[in-house]
């Protein structure tokens, strides 16, 4: 089982194309782990932003009454792709895990298989 560094590390290496990522509590908002951004992609306020899309989702479907889950949430920007990977397992409701892509560099099929193994691997 990975922790949150080594989880991050991981889809830093082995994903093609990452801008940045971070393990997120939807709950609060609150980014747990961290790894890439920079001047251009401010991590912490893509967390907070983010936590008001998975939100949004959530509330939407409760509403909708669809009974099924997320697994992930795709944001296509020009130059990015934004993915979210709701987070499922017994101790880790509340958390998703986000990546920014560079679009020209990524490679969405493998991106969201290789978070999906990530996502098995994690322990937090």
């Amino acid at each position: 089982m990975a922790n949150t560094e080594t989880a991050l590390k991981e889809a830093t290496t082995s994903i093609d194309g990452v801008v940045g990522a971070a393990l997120v509590d939807y709950t609060s908002g609150m980014a747990l782990g961290t790894i890439g951004g920079g001047k251009e992609l401010d991590l912490s306020v893509a967390a907070a932003g983010n936590t008001d899309v998975v939100r949004a989702k959530l509330r939407t479907m409760e509403l909708l009454g669809l009974k099924d889950e997320i697994e992930d949430i795709l944001i296509s920007l020009g130059t990015q792709y934004h993915l979210i990977r709701l987070i499922k397992g017994r101790n880790n409701n509340g958390l998703f895990l986000y990546l920014a892509l560079d679009k020209d560099r990524a490679n969405l099929a493998m991106a969201r298989h290789q978070l999906r193994r990530i996502e098995t691997s994690l322990d937090v």
